[in-house]
């Protein structure tokens, strides 16, 4: 069931005069309405204003762009990295720019539709994308590329990234999304691209939301300085609009508020596991905060016990009903105890 609310939701939400639980969203570090993060963001409002509508490529730019992806790329391992005004556009960039240049551009099961534009190739399972990739490696001159997401929530892809192994990684350009991964797994919330580096691909370029755990209207993506560089030459790079400075000022100036959510979330989470009886239970990522199950059943206990949770029929209307439990630093020990007693009350 839908739920239609009057503002941004925190840990608490009013549905028909009722106090309901939220364990849904994506707001892992729970900054988008935290008082201090606001307070930064309004500071950063009165010293960058609302909007910046030039070009990037424009002969007067602000600073704060320059210093807030350097920050980013460092932060995240990559040698360079740019920011557009969504993690979607960030992904079309570069998607459509490897297909302008005549690359084959193959998506992964689950990959997000961000990543699935006209003239991707899409596949239904990994032996399909494993047989593909290797067909495309012997019969184009230019490699082709892999579009997948880091978090998938089936388990396929973080923390171990097994199925990129059955791949000819050395031949292949990985163009990961890690909008659920980025300040939630890694290094200090760093994301994935350092562990995906690892893997020695022929290339790679990570792409990622910024406003899912970090709570900032933009997108991002990381890369080599020469992919970077291709990239900011396009009309599509250069015709866009960026980011609002005042978000990227509050990336800058939020970092000890982002260690701090981020120290809640993990306490949050390791109380979660220790407390809930048969973790097993639920399609779960070692070290990422959501908890998904298929039981119509639990989603309807959990209903009436007043928890809201991400809860759709999936690929579409006829499909089964997924539900996900998402842990966010918003949420207080309490919380967590009351929503481990009712799931243990159905799972035990």
């Amino acid at each position: 069931m839908a739920h239609s609310i009057p503002s941004i939701p925190d840990r608490q939400i009013s549905i028909n005069g009722l106090p309901y639980l939220y364990f849904g969203g994506t707001s892992y570090l729970g900054v988008q309405n935290h008082l201090p993060f606001k307070e930064v963001y309004l500071q950063n409002i009165a010293k960058y204003g609302m909007h910046y509508g030039a070009s990037r490529k424009s002969n007067v730019s602000l600073d704060v762009y320059r210093k807030t992806e350097d920050h980013l790329a460092n932060w995240v391992g990559s040698d360079n990295c740019l920011t557009m005004s969504s993690g979607y556009l960030a992904a079309q960039l570069v998607v459509q720019t490897h297909l302008e240049k005549g690359h084959t551009v193959i998506a992964a099961p689950n990959a997000h539709a961000a990543l699935c534009t006209h003239g991707v190739l899409k596949t239904e399972n990994f032996s399909q994308l494993e047989q593909l990739a290797g067909k495309t490696v012997l019969e184009s001159p230019l490699p082709p590329v892999v579009l997948f997401d880091t978090i998938d929530f089936m388990g396929y892809q973080y923390p171990g990234f097994g199925r990129l192994s059955n791949l000819p990684l050395d031949k292949l350009i990985l163009v990961g999304d890690d909008s659920h991964g980025i300040g939630v797994v890694g290094h200090q919330g760093n994301g994935c691209y350092h562990t995906l580096k690892a893997f020695n691909p022929f290339n790679l370029m990570v792409c990622s939301s910024l406003g899912k755990a970090l709570g900032i209207q933009a997108g991002a993506v990381f890369g080599n300085k020469d992919d970077i560089k291709t990239l900011q030459s396009t009309a599509f790079y250069g015709g866009a609009s960026p980011a609002s400075p005042a978000f990227m000022g509050t990336l800058l100036d939020a970092q000890d508020i982002y260690a701090e959510r981020m120290d809640k979330l993990n306490k949050n989470y390791d109380h979660f596991k220790s407390l809930v009886r048969d973790i097993s239970f639920f399609m779960h990522m070692d070290g990422h905060p959501t908890f998904e199950f298929q039981d119509e059943k639990l989603a309807a206990a959990l209903t009436q016990d007043r928890f809201v949770f991400t809860n759709f029929r999936y690929p579409d209307d006829n499909g089964p009903l997924i539900s996900r439990i998402v842990l966010s630093a918003y949420h207080t020990a309490e919380d967590v105890e009351t929503l481990a007693k009712s799931l243990n009350s159905y799972i035990s």
